[in-house]
């Protein structure tokens, strides 16, 4: 179900979650919570599933610490393990290596969260063609 953002700098349509704990309807795009929501469409987003589900059953997932829930651990970018969401350190057993290891699953590595924009335009400098004769013609003046 689609509901428009009202959140300044998103205002965009999206499949708007319920989150349970909170009561809250949160965007999909901006990841805000949207206000001004009657009980009565929280309860239809409830009833047609639409709510932010925190312990996903994957393979090979571990209890983070920060978030409370389940979580995937991958590489960032000091090639140190961490959480998928929060990006807080998570320590892994030898055995739980050798688990992926058998089963050959590998952990994803982090994109870089370090954006490099330049918002500076390039510079162009048009440049007077000025041919031999009109320097000869300025000379003798």
């Amino acid at each position: 179900m689609l509901i428009a953002c009202n959140n300044r700098g998103c205002l965009n349509q999206s499949s708007a979650l319920l989150d349970k704990d909170t009561g809250e309807v949160v965007c999909q795009e901006c990841g805000e919570v949207i206000k001004g929501i009657s009980d009565f469409m929280k309860r239809t987003l409830k009833d047609a599933g639409q709510v932010i589900r925190t312990n996903v059953k994957r393979a090979y997932m571990v209890g983070c610490s920060s978030c409370k829930a389940n979580r995937e651990p991958v590489y960032n970018e000091d090639n140190k393990i961490v959480c998928k969401v929060c990006h807080n350190p998570i320590n892994l057993t030898p055995q739980f290596f050798l688990a992926m290891e058998e089963t050959g699953h590998k952990l994803e590595r982090l994109k870089s969260t370090v954006e490099k924009k330049t918002t500076r335009k390039k510079r162009t400098t048009k440049k007077k063609v000025v041919s031999e004769t009109e320097t000869k013609d300025e000379e003798s003046k």
